[in-house]
């Protein structure tokens, strides 16, 4: 009789397989010495905009942001240096590639000095182009007057580039100039910003009218009357933009089981929209040195928020878990089934609910926000975001705008926002099948998750990917839009699926256990706790991915990738189960605070913009950051606070309305929702049940899959 373990002999050369695939094949060394990091050009380096530019106007005068590639020259020690830094290129920018900013007639006096010094041969300061891998300039049609500018002056900045280069290291570059500014040009006001002020102007009419006419509708004293719904259709069509009414929209909680159950999630979402600003910001702050953001990449702690992208996933598990509790909850009410038809009102109605604020901040972005500031990378944040949002804003609209030029963003942080909405649909039809053929539940979800699980793998794999999206030192410099980790790996909806899908099947899993509330083991809870530990660990074990060269492509890091995800899922689960069955009474108490559910309901109009806040922070600004607490801190700060002050009014005068008008519209729609309707709000509760609520909430069942929140 052969070995019991016979059987498993075939498993050896397969295990041996996976771990020499997980072997490094180069560990990156560390930072070099200071004493020869510093033999380097520095890769940022501006002269003062303001002296140039602004403190005496009187002057024309000229500023021009240049980016150079240095040209390799092997007898070169400088260059060999350059290079071993270069090559550590998941922690290292490129110190090939400088940007420098130059004010156009300090640059021709430096010229003029060096003539004059007998140290200049014109000649040889001009660079031929030379072919190179680096992705050094936007693409043509970015920045308005480009070309003039680049006939004007390529030539002599490329001089003062290499002038430099050639003097202080023995180098020299090719340059292109990336965008100019001046103090005697000014572009008159066009259509689109005059539109984007009649816009305004009619949104304040509106809502001026509507008030009115709410207030005209009083029939008793006090603020009793805005909390309940008027007798007709027709009226309420009119308050819908009514100003007091909608704060209490805002402000309204139910006090049904299910309700209390998720006031948590008005509480993550207010955390996690703290994390993604912190994150954007750490993004965006423009550093002081190359050195300052590289060793960010050697801190432990700065690493758990670089790795922290992940923490956005948490609001598809919190949109795929809104979904199936009050989807299946309406298909018990109505017992009816969800077809195509349904679908696409669903859908539609989601699309007006979400758009018009959307469309709002996008219309500014257009138009007026170029002129708020100024300053050496000015251009660089808003003036390519003016110029992609007058071209691709349809692509937003249309919520592709996370497969369609990825690389010319409108508002780079809604990939989100498309994702979303795709994935939004994929739920319902999945609710739907499973509303339909109910016994097909768990076979319909497994076959999707491993369908899922398995197309992550394989494009991980055949792409040549680490377990986790690398976001490098050098891509951040244009914010990732030409990194094809970010294009593929990042912002795709398919990408998510897996997420998704999980979020979906523990939610039927939360319906079960909601059902059978029982007492959980001390264990349990302990591991409960242990479990908010365990999200920072899982950031901070990006760090091996960073450090290390994993060979690839890699099975283990193929499955790793789609795992990472779902694990992160479960975890987010974990803990919403855990606050919504009260493991911690003092934390569900906090976490069940009124306030948090007034911001929690700000935070998709906060969300849209937060990023814009944190661009004008850190691109007006004449100093570079060291990365300092003190300095990413404070910036983080004002703009949340900011966030949810603009988001205030935005959602009292578009958001909220716009809520209002979309259940309306699509009630009539909504098999059986009239008598649903009647049902919720025929009782006085001291609040409109069917109105008032927000669309989480249990009583606004008639409604709430058209208008899942952010």
């Amino acid at each position: 009789m052969g070995s019991p373990l016979g059987s498993f002999w075939f498993l050896v050369p397969v295990v041996g397989t996976i771990l020499v695939t997980m072997t490094p094949r180069a560990i990156d060394g560390q930072l070099l010495e200071l004493s020869e990091y510093w033999r380097m050009p520095r890769v940022f380096q501006y002269d003062d905009y303001d002296i140039c530019l602004n403190d005496n106007p009187s002057v024309p005068s000229v500023y021009c942001v240049v980016k150079a590639v240095v040209r390799p020259d092997n007898a070169s020690d400088v260059w060999r240096i350059i290079e071993r830094a270069s090559d550590n290129w998941k922690v290292h920018v490129n110190h090939a590639h400088l940007d420098r900013g130059f004010c156009v007639r300090d640059c021709e006096r430096r010229l003029e000095s060096l003539r004059a010094s007998g140290r200049l041969n014109d000649s040889e300061l001009l660079v031929p182009k030379f072919k190179t891998n680096i992705r050094y300039t936007f693409p043509s049609g970015t920045f308005r007057n480009l070309e003039l500018y680049r006939q004007n002056y390529s030539e002599l900045l490329e001089k003062c580039v290499n002038a430099e280069l050639s003097d202080q290291y023995g180098l020299k570059a090719q340059t292109e100039i990336e965008y100019c500014d001046n103090n005697t040009t000014s572009y008159p006001i066009d259509w689109l910003e005059i539109t984007f002020i009649l816009v305004g102007l009619a949104i304040v009419g509106i809502v001026t009218v509507s008030s009115w006419y709410d207030f005209r509708c009083k029939t008793t004293h006090g603020l009793e009357h805005y909390k309940h719904d008027l007798p007709s259709s027709k009226q309420m069509f009119l308050v819908s933009f009514s100003f007091i009414r909608n704060w209490y929209r805002i402000k309204c909680r139910g006090d049904d089981q299910l309700s209390h159950d998720l006031r948590y999630i008005h509480t993550i979402r207010m955390l996690v929209f703290f994390g993604v600003t912190l994150g954007h910001t750490l993004f965006y702050a423009q550093p002081r040195t190359a050195l300052t953001i590289e060793k960010r990449f050697y801190d432990l702690p700065t690493m758990v928020l670089i790795n922290g992208f992940q923490i956005v996933t948490t609001f598809f598990a919190i949109s795929g878990l809104l979904l199936v509790l009050f989807f299946m909850q309406k298909a018990e009410q109505t017992k009816k089934p969800v077809g195509v038809i349904e679908i696409l009102i669903i859908s539609a109605a989601r699309y007006v609910r979400l758009t018009p604020v959307y469309a709002f901040v996008m219309l500014f972005e257009a138009t007026w926000l170029i002129h708020l500031g100024n300053g050496p990378l000015w251009q660089k944040g808003f003036e390519s975001g003016r110029t992609y949002c007058r071209e691709n804003w349809w692509a937003n609209l249309l919520y592709i705008n996370n497969y369609y030029k990825v690389d010319q963003p409108c508002m780079l942080h809604t990939w989100y926002l498309a994702a979303d909405f795709h994935l939004f649909v994929y739920g319902l039809v999945l609710c739907a099948l499973i509303m339909r053929f109910p016994k097909i539940r768990n076979v319909l979800l497994g076959t999707m998750l491993l369908l899922s699980y398995a197309v992550t793998a394989i494009i991980i794999y055949i792409k040549e990917y680490d377990a986790i999206p690398i976001f490098t030192p050098e891509q951040i410099r244009y914010w990732f839009w030409y990194w094809p980790v970010y294009k593929d790996t990042y912002v795709p909806s398919h990408m998510y699926v897996v997420n998704y899908t999980c979020a979906i099947a523990l939610t039927f899993y939360y319906i079960h256990l909601s059902k059978t509330r029982t007492s959980y083991h001390w264990f349990v809870k302990a591991c409960w706790l242990a479990s908010f530990l365990v999200i920072p660990a899982m950031f901070a074990a990006g760090y091996i991915f960073y450090h290390n060269r994993f060979t690839t492509p890699s099975i283990w890091m193929a499955l790793l990738f789609p795992f990472i995800r779902l694990l992160f899922t479960a975890i987010v689960f974990f803990v919403g189960i855990g606050l919504s069955f009260r493991f911690v009474k003092l934390l569900t108490r906090w976490a069940d605070i009124p306030f948090y559910t007034i911001i929690g309901r700000l935070t998709y109009s906060a969300y849209l913009v937060h990023l814009c806040l944190v661009k004008m922070a850190v691109f007006n600004t004449r100093s570079f950051f060291r990365y300092q607490t003190i300095d990413i801190g404070t910036i983080w700060a004002s703009s949340v606070v900011l966030s949810y002050m603009v988001a205030w009014v935005l959602c009292l005068v578009l958001e909220s309305p716009f809520i209002a008008l979309q259940r309306q519209l699509f009630k009539r729609h909504v098999r059986s929702a009239d008598e649903t309707d009647n049902s919720s709000s025929g009782e006085d509760h001291g609040t409109d049940t069917s109105y008032c609520e927000h669309p989480d909430e249990k009583n606004s069942m008639p409604n709430v899959i058209f208008s899942q929140r952010f």
